[in-house]
């Protein structure tokens, strides 16, 4: 009984220690007519298809957070300050998994303008956007992998 219970306490130390990698792609679309940043290539089919009436995306910068399951991790970014938190994982027969996580964004004053949970296929990417920001619209891409 002993053992089992050792077993237990391990098992649930292992998954706490489970975490994921993601990247926060910051960008700014506007109607400049001006095209894509190259930087941005890979992104460049999501972006034109979620944002089809902006013709210009221009990289503000790029942040690699790892993140702890069930541990809020915060890193700057070029608008203010992002907060991620990785609650679970969930794999449904014959997808891929995903990963449910809490996305906070502050602007450089501090005040909250973004709070969501949501899923995110491992290997893909996910856009909120919504903010006006230096000129045009402001949009994070936020892409993980993990276990």
């Amino acid at each position: 009984m002993r053992a089992l219970a050792i077993l237990l306490v391990l098992a649930g130390s292992a998954r706490a220690a489970e975490a994921v990698q993601c990247t926060a792609t910051e960008v700014v679309a506007t109607k400049e007519k001006k095209g894509i940043d190259p930087r941005l290539e890979a992104l460049k089919a999501k972006l034109q298809t979620a944002l089809g009436s902006y013709d210009t995306f221009k990289l503000l910068g790029e942040t690699r957070i790892a993140v702890e399951q069930q541990k809020p991790k915060d890193a700057a970014l070029q608008y203010g300050r992002l907060t991620l938190l990785y609650k679970d994982r969930d794999v449904a027969a014959g997808s891929r998994p995903r990963l449910h996580m809490n996305i906070a964004l502050d602007d450089r004053e501090g005040r909250r303008q973004v709070t969501m949970d949501t899923h995110i296929d491992v290997g893909d990417r996910f856009l909120t956007t919504g903010l006006q920001y230096k000129g045009g619209l402001y949009v994070l891409v936020l892409g993980c992998s993990g276990p």
